[in-house]
């Protein structure tokens, strides 16, 4: 197991020891059952770590009677967690759990919105937001702005819409929206399509790096990327990426984000430190502040750590941006707030499309050996491959904004029709549209037919373990003090 790692959409991982009675040996009773060793461990990581420590009487949990009270482990995590953080995750495969923290999982490569036909009781449809290059779905040929209306010879409906996104292998046939005269009155129905696509999931690498062009208008070279993941592997093409964008002397910027729940905070301090403007980075100028629990913050300081994060040489690819233009949605959390809340008191950052999604904050991904210490695996042995996603800090600019729990409000809105999808980097698209028709100094000029009434109600997006994180480096050591 990897030291902890800390996610904020990015996450950050910290390791502690002797925030509190250093000197003490780390002791335990060999009687304990499995179940109350994984409640301890999961009291004295949150009471260590968590950013909301503060909001649990600790005299209720922190002693043996509660490690044997609660036979369900989940349900004592639960407990613990402060009301508004819907992204801390108990496990009990951490191993998994950081494969797809860096982009590694089983997947078919492809994301998907889901509406149930309001006529048809619980049947469902998804459409393709978009697939990821060379994953199963792309290379069965399914695009962004695919319906697929059944799945292994069947209807896709509320009980098993999920098993688009778990199962190992899907038969799938796709349908096209059209224009249909009912009763004298146009409609829209679903025609299904011929054939059916076959496609295996397949345990891969997902690039985050969906699409990149550069588009030239009247004497203006624009880059455009859609960014899908903060992943640390994805660093080397971003810096190819932009140092291509600098070579053929790109002026403007469009980060599309609008699918990008997050990742590493080093990934997004990269990202970040290649649009900001030149003296920005060459001063090295605070990006982002970290705020710890109380009790971290006094031992960090009495250490003299610095509590934030500083832009990065990045001066060969360094883009020397005045102003970036960003496309997001709801989908857009936590690495992707980071960015934009880090990058916004030094340029003119214009939001385009929908409100984000509020993460805030950056957790790390905290094994028992990383709150124990390999000197004392006897304790964790039987259940070292558990380990918790916590939120351990909130981030906020040099203008103190965090917090944003209602997430960032665009300066143009914009969406996009679910049903009426353009390619990325299509000018038709109307997010990016809005944006090169800033650029340009020219009214956008809508391109939508009059809309007509949909049957169909959006279903909730599933939320997948790695949604809304943000993922800090290692700082430092500390092993927790015994009960």
């Amino acid at each position: 197991m990897k030291k902890a790692t800390f996610y904020l959409g990015v996450i950050i991982v910290l390791f502690f020891s002797g925030c509190k009675k250093e000197e003490a040996p780390f002791v335990f009773d060999p009687d304990m059952a499995e179940y109350e060793r994984i409640n301890r461990f999961i009291v004295e990581g949150v009471q260590t770590y968590y950013l909301w420590e503060a909001e649990t009487n600790w005299k209720e949990y922190d002693n043996r009677e509660t490690f044997a009270a609660f036979t369900d482990n989940r349900n004592l995590f639960l407990r613990l967690i402060y009301k508004d953080d819907h992204w801390s995750t108990l496990t009990s495969d951490i191993s998994g759990l950081e494969s797809q923290f860096e982009g590694v999982t089983t997947t078919f490569g492809y994301t998907l919105k889901f509406y149930r036909l309001t006529s048809q009781g619980n049947t469902v449809i998804a459409v393709v937001l978009f697939t990821t290059p060379n994953s199963p779905a792309a290379k069965a040929g399914l695009k962004r702005g695919d319906i697929l209306i059944e799945m292994n010879g069947g209807d896709i409906t509320t009980e098993n819409y999920l098993d688009l996104y778990y199962e190992p292998s899907l038969r799938i046939r796709c349908g096209e929206l059209v224009d249909e005269l009912i009763d004298g009155k146009e409609v829209k129905v679903i025609r299904p399509l011929q054939g059916i696509l076959s496609i295996t999931a397949l345990e891969m690498y997902e690039n985050p790096i969906n699409k990149d062009t550069i588009i030239e208008k009247e004497g203006k070279k624009i880059g455009y990327l859609c960014y899908t993941g903060y992943q640390r592997e994805s660093e080397s093409e971003l810096i190819q990426l932009f140092s291509q964008f600098k070579s053929n002397g790109v002026q403007d910027v469009v980060l599309d984000l609008r699918y990008n729940p997050g990742g590493f905070s080093r990934t997004a301090q990269l990202l970040s430190s290649i649009l900001a403007p030149e003296a920005t980075v060459k001063s090295k100028s605070v990006y982002l502040e970290h705020h710890y629990n109380a009790m971290l913050t006094a031992y960090y300081k009495e250490k003299k750590y610095d509590l934030s994060e500083n832009f990065v040489d990045t001066l060969p690819v360094n883009m020397n941006l005045s102003r970036l233009y960003v496309l997001t949605s709801n989908r857009t959390a936590s690495a992707s707030e980071a960015t934009m809340v880090g990058l916004e008191p030094y340029l003119d950052l214009i939001q385009i499309g929908e409100t984000t999604s509020g993460k805030y904050c950056g957790g790390i991904l905290l094994s028992p050996e990383d709150l124990y210490g390999e000197e004392n695996k006897d304790f964790y042995e039987s259940f070292s491959n558990w380990g918790m996603y916590l939120m351990i800090y909130r981030f906020a600019n040099i203008k103190g904004i965090t917090s944003f729990t209602g997430g960032l409000d665009p300066k143009i809105q914009a969406e996009e029709d679910d049903f009426d999808l353009k390619p990325f980097g299509d000018e038709d698209d109307p997010l990016l549209g809005r944006a090169l028709a800033h650029i340009m100094g020219v009214e956008y000029v809508e391109r939508r037919a009059a809309k007509i009434a949909l049957p169909f109600t959006a279903l909730p997006d599933p939320k997948k373990p790695v949604d809304g994180k943000l993922i800090a480096e290692p700082l430092i050591p500390v092993h927790i003090n015994p009960w």
